[in-house]
């Protein structure tokens, strides 16, 4: 079992993201601000961020530079899951990133991505 935080401003998606994780037995917290993530994932230490870049407010981008901040959160994996892959592009923050998707991605793959991380931490 893994805590998984989804930083996604899309209900639709953080509900099917939320079903299909927890189903697999995971831990799951979502928030659809980046503001909203400063505060809980100091708190939620999660294995695994789910992060969409473009969000209301502040860009998913300055989520990656906060969690890479925290010692704690060292080990946190980030996968960015995004319809706007290239706002990394010339970002200093893509080298902090585990892995991008693009959206739409399948619930296999959301799975397979998950599990791979988690076959990676044990």
């Amino acid at each position: 079992m893994a805590k998984i935080l989804i930083v996604e401003d899309d209900a639709d998606l953080v509900e099917t993201y939320t079903d299909l994780l927890e189903l697999e037995h995971h831990s799951v917290a979502s928030v659809s601000r980046a503001t909203d993530a400063f505060a809980l994932v100091t708190r939620f230490k999660p294995n695994i961020v789910l992060l969409d870049l473009n969000l209301a407010g502040y860009s998913g981008a300055i989520v990656i530079s906060m969690i890479r901040s925290y010692p704690v959160l060292k080990q946190t994996k980030i996968v960015v899951i995004t319809g706007h892959p290239e706002m990394l592009q010339g970002n200093p923050n893509a080298a902090h990133v585990d892995l991008i998707l693009s959206k739409p991605i399948s619930n296999e793959q959301l799975i397979t991505v998950v599990d791979g991380f988690i076959s990676i931490a044990s």
